[in-house]
């Protein structure tokens, strides 16, 4: 029997990104976000287990939050945000509202 995992929302997306892993700047585009994380290619390898600062844009507005690669396959990331306060996920949920009309994360 298989248990039901919940996963938050997802939605495509075409966002240029970077990366700050210690003095490297690595630049990638999310493909996929959701309140949790985003998955997308970067222009050169980030190691599973990395710790850095990410950077999403979107027109003249950014959003700026650490994050932590889970997986590195075939030049793709899945990197998990990681919230320090109920202020930087409301910052989030406001970046996401900007990049869809229809509301696809919990309230």
């Amino acid at each position: 029997m298989r248990n039901f995992l919940y996963r938050l929302p997802r939605f495509k997306t075409d966002l240029p990104m970077d990366f700050i892993l210690g003095e490297a700047v690595i630049i990638g585009t999310c493909i996929n976000i959701s309140e949790s994380g985003l998955r997308g290619p970067f222009s050169s390898p980030v190691p599973a287990g990395a710790d850095g600062l990410l950077t999403l844009y979107h027109g003249e507005t950014s959003f700026q939050v650490d994050a932590h690669v889970e997986s590195f396959r075939s030049g793709e990331a899945r990197v998990r945000f990681v919230l320090k306060s109920d202020q930087e996920l409301e910052d989030l949920r406001a970046f996401l509202k900007l990049l869809t009309p229809v509301p696809l994360w919990r309230r």
